[in-house]
């Protein structure tokens, strides 16, 4: 527990959000751990067959209040199965978006962005970061890398507009962060990235001549199974078998 309020300190969580552990069966010892973007019923299998005390998330097992724990509902399954099998569940999540090494850091890292800044001193209502690459590049060229670093297929990603238009300032926030994009362009953004963007809001940026870069929810933060993993190998050293979870959560196909 001092090592993930370490990683990402509970106080940074918003208000509405349901961070920490969503079950806990309070074991002694915790020798193995998976990490996850989120609980799915493939986690579960996964999770049990790796034999397991802890699977850390980033999306919560319970955002809903609900007041029963029904074998036919997802969730309740989902509960009945972890306790079967002596699983504890914690979440991680917006604690971690705005951690100091959380999502947004570690995408802005692969992307190369230097003079980075947080939308946070702004307001602590902001989440996100922006800045600048070594080079300028084309909408285009970064669409293309972006395919690269986070392994999507190219119908995952949405652009609002100039493919040809050369990029040096980039604003982005990773899950659903469109309300964002004012700040990110306040701030001298010629790109913002983010997922779920709503038709809405895309047009609201192309009349703004903003151009915006929807890679995705899942997209943009499956990144935390690896940066999560990495950050607890380091600091757990070997005291803790550290799993990262091999199932493919997207809800989505693209054919």
């Amino acid at each position: 527990m001092s090592t993930l309020e370490k990683i990402a300190p509970a106080e940074l969580a918003e208000s509405w959000d349901n961070s920490g552990f969503q079950i806990n069966l309070e074991k002694g010892m915790i020798n193995k751990i998976l990490v996850t973007l989120e609980i799915t019923g493939e986690v579960i299998k996964e999770a049990a067959n790796l034999g397991v005390d802890m699977i850390i998330t980033h999306h919560p097992l319970y955002f809903s209040p609900f007041k029963v724990v029904d074998r036919n509902t997802i969730i309740g399954n989902y509960t009945l199965e972890l306790i079967k099998n002596g699983i504890s569940v914690y979440s991680a999540h917006t604690n971690f978006d705005k951690a100091e090494y959380g999502n947004n850091f570690y995408l802005a890292r692969l992307l190369n962005l230097k003079n980075i800044n947080n939308f946070e001193k702004y307001s602590s209502d902001y989440t996100g970061l922006f800045g600048e690459l070594p080079e300028k590049k084309s909408l285009k060229e970064i669409v293309r890398e972006m395919e690269k670093l986070l392994d999507l297929h190219p119908n995952e990603l949405r652009v609002v507009g100039n493919p040809e238009e050369q990029i040096r300032k980039i604003g982005l926030c990773t899950g659903a962060g469109i309300d964002m994009l004012e700040i990110a362009e306040l701030n001298g953004c010629q790109l913002f990235i983010t997922g779920d963007v709503k038709y809405h809001d895309a047009m609201k940026a192309k009349e703004k001549g903003m151009n915006v870069l929807d890679a995705g929810h899942y997209g943009t933060e499956k990144i935390f199974v690896s940066n999560m993993a990495g950050q607890l190998k380091n600091e757990l050293k070997d005291a803790v078998e550290i799993f990262q979870s091999q199932v493919d959560i997207n809800p989505f196909d693209f054919l």
